[in-house]
């Protein structure tokens, strides 16, 4: 049985034998995904202290449904990743419901936009207008426990 195996093994042509392209499933280098510059921060790019886009007009957009807005920023339905604008995030996850400004020790504007509901709940902190770091949001306040009534007494018939 070997013998036959082997013996089939003698007729391929090992010069025109290719291993099969493997870039179709993987890139061959991931250096390559960071070689595009990214595009510079402008002041459209960084959100006022409302947790607004200076470059979005304010009004609602007629032409996107009501899920795919919210304030005065057209909803992008897309996912939201390390580097992306204050605005690129904010236009993604909605108006957040706290704004923090703050310095680094570089002396670069700092951002913290801090949302408790919605579908990106999260703390995503920002470095001169990018997006550094993202942490789970803190849990929305539980609501009130409902009071059960007690039902009226019942009346007991004396004859």
């Amino acid at each position: 049985m070997a013998a036959l195996m082997l013996g089939a093994c003698s007729s391929v042509d090992t010069d025109s034998f290719r291993m099969p392209d493997l870039s179709i499933v993987a890139p061959r280098a991931t250096a390559t995904l960071r070689e595009t510059p990214l595009k510079p921060i402008t002041s459209e790019d960084l959100v006022d202290t409302e947790g607004r886009c200076a470059g979005v007009a304010v009004g609602a957009d007629p032409n996107l449904p009501g899920d795919q807005q919210q304030g005065n920023v057209p909803m992008i339905p897309s996912g939201i990743a390390l580097d992306m604008s204050e605005c690129d995030v904010v236009k993604r996850a909605g108006q957040p419901e706290k704004v923090d400004f703050g310095a680094n020790e570089r002396n670069e504007r700092t951002v913290v936009l801090t949302y408790i509901r919605g579908t990106r709940p999260g703390i995503y902190r920002f470095a001169a207008g990018r997006l550094t770091q993202v942490e789970r949001a803190p849990e929305p306040p539980a609501p009130p426990p409902r009071q059960q009534r007690k039902p009226p007494p019942k009346r007991t018939s004396s004859s």
